[in-house]
C-alpha cells in the first residue's frame, strides 16, 4: 500500500500537470467568441488570442514594418553584391538565349502582346514615323540645299576640261536662279510623293524586321548587349536608391500584415500557430508531466 502511495502521488500530478497544459494551450485559442448565459459574460471567453487578436495583429504589423522589413534591412538585401551578381547573370543568360533563338521577331512580340494590340501599334508607330519624316521633308531649306549641291557638283565635272569651264562659268553666273528653279521642284516632288514613297518604305521595312529571326538581330548588336548586363544592375541601384523608402512608405507592409491577420478566419490562425509551434507546444505539454510528477514526488517525500 505504501509503494502504491507512492506511486500514485507522482502519476496524478504528472496527469494533472500535462491536462493543466494542454487546456492553457487551448484556451489560448478557444472558445473564439465570447460566451454568455443571460447577461452574465462567461470568464475567459473568447479565448486570450481571439480576444487580443487586433492588438496582436498591430504588434506583429508594427515588428514587420519598423524592424523586421524596414528600409535599411531591404537596402542591405537589394543593394548586397549578391543580389548585383543574381541580376547579371539573369540578364547574361538572357542574351545568351536570344543568340540563338531562331524566333521571328514577330513571334517573339506575339509572347507577350495579343496581335491585335501588337498590329495596332505598330500601325500607330508606323503613321507617326511618316508623318515626322513628311514633316522634316516639307522644309524647304531642304530643296535649297539640295539644288544647291546638284549645281556645285555640276559645276566640279563641268571644270575639268576647258569647254566645261566656260560652261561652269555661264551657269555661275545663273546659278541664283537656276538654284531657285531646282530648289522649287524638289521641294513639289516631295511634296507630291513623300508621304506615299515613305509609307511603302516604312511598311517594307516593318515586315522585313518583324521576319527576321531574334538571333540575327541580336548578332548584328552583340557588342551592346553584352554590356546589357552593368546597364541593368546600374538601372537598378539607382531606382532602389532613389524609390525604396518612398515604394514602403506607399506599400505599408505594416498596414499590409496588420489588416491580412485581422481578415484570417479564427480556426485558420489557430491551425497556423498550432502548425508553426507544434513541436514547441507539445513540448510544453510534456514539461507539465514532468513537473506535476516531481511535485508530487516531493510531496511524497515531504
Amino acid at each position: 500500500m505504501p509503494v502504491l502511495h507512492f506511486i500514485l502521488g507522482p502519476a496524478v500530478g504528472a496527469i494533472i500537470g500535462g491536462l493543466t497544459n494542454k487546456v492553457a494551450i487551448r484556451m489560448l485559442f478557444r472558445p473564439h467568441r465570447a460566451i454568455y448565459i443571460g447577461r452574465f459574460h462567461v470568464p475567459f471567453t473568447p479565448g486570450i488570442i481571439p480576444k487580443e487578436k487586433p492588438r496582436i495583429a498591430a504588434a506583429i504589423g508594427d515588428a514587420v514594418g519598423n524592424e523586421l522589413l524596414n528600409s535599411d534591412v531591404l537596402s542591405q538585401t537589394l543593394l548586397s553584391d549578391e543580389m548585383y551578381a543574381k541580376i547579371s547573370n539573369s540578364v547574361n543568360s538572357l542574351v545568351d538565349r536570344m543568340m540563338v533563338d531562331p524566333t521571328p521577331l514577330r513571334d517573339v512580340i506575339a509572347r507577350y502582346a495579343a496581335p491585335e494590340e501588337t498590329d495596332r501599334l505598330l500601325s500607330q508607330m508606323q503613321t507617326d514615323l511618316v508623318q515626322t519624316l513628311c514633316l522634316k521633308l516639307s522644309d524647304k531649306a531642304i530643296g535649297d540645299h539640295v539644288a544647291s549641291l546638284a549645281i556645285d557638283h555640276i559645276m566640279n565635272r563641268l571644270s575639268q576640261n576647258f569647254m566645261g569651264r566656260i560652261g561652269a562659268s555661264a551657269l555661275d553666273l545663273v546659278r541664283n536662279s537656276v538654284q531657285h528653279f531646282l530648289a522649287d521642284n524638289i521641294n513639289q516632288l516631295l511634296q507630291q510623293n513623300s508621304q506615299p514613297m515613305l509609307q511603302s518604305w516604312v511598311s517594307t521595312e516593318t515586315q522585313h524586321l518583324l521576319d527576321t529571326p531574334l538571333c540575327r538581330l541580336c548578332q548584328h548588336h552583340q557588342p551592346q548587349l553584352r554590356q546589357l548586363a552593368g546597364m541593368v544592375v546600374n538601372i537598378y541601384k539607382q531606382v532602389v536608391q532613389d524609390n525604396l523608402p518612398r515604394m514602403l512608405q506607399t506599400l505599408d507592409l505594416q498596414r499590409i500584415v496588420q489588416d491580412r491577420i485581422n481578415d484570417m478566419d479564427m480556426q485558420q490562425t489557430e491551425q497556423l500557430i498550432l502548425t508553426i509551434m507544434k513541436k514547441e507546444l507539445r513540448a510544453l505539454v510534456w514539461f507539465g508531466v514532468l513537473l506535476g510528477f516531481l511535485m508530487g514526488f516531493i510531496t511524497n517525500i515531504l
